[in-house]
């Protein structure tokens, strides 16, 4: 399906997990603030936060499909599941936390950021008319 012509960057591995939370920030700041600024339920509060971190993991495959000189749609979906990876691993190493550590949560987790960076990725790609 796709044909990457360049070898693999652990570059753009890191430079995505960076460029994650960079989004994760940017939405969390303009359309959080908006949103959750009013008072809303805890329940959908949690609801807008989950989906906010979810379009950061499309966002930032789209961004890195967008400003990438060659195709790179493993990079980003890699860098999406160590994201995740780094947040359940947290949790494993702080003694007092709400998330507990467990291998189902970090593969759930990852195949979904995998998933949307990935499919992010191919649409930055076919933006920039390079697959």
């Amino acid at each position: 399906m796709f044909q990457q012509n360049q070898p693999f960057s652990w570059g753009w591995v890191f430079s995505s997990m960076v460029i994650f939370v960079i989004a994760q920030l940017i939405l969390s700041f303009f359309i959080g603030q908006m949103i959750l600024g009013h008072y809303i339920a805890h329940g959908l509060k949690q609801v807008v936060q989950g989906l906010l971190m979810l379009s950061s993991y499309f966002l930032g495959g789209f961004i890195i499909g967008l400003i990438s000189p060659k195709i790179r749609i493993i990079e980003p979906a890699l860098g999406a599941f160590l994201s995740i990876f780094l947040v359940v691993f947290v949790s494993f190493v702080l003694p007092n936390t709400y998330i507990h550590f467990q291998w189902l949560k970090l593969l759930i987790g990852g195949v979904i950021a995998f998933a949307l960076a990935m499919y992010g990725a191919t649409l930055g790609e076919k933006l920039t008319k390079q697959i």
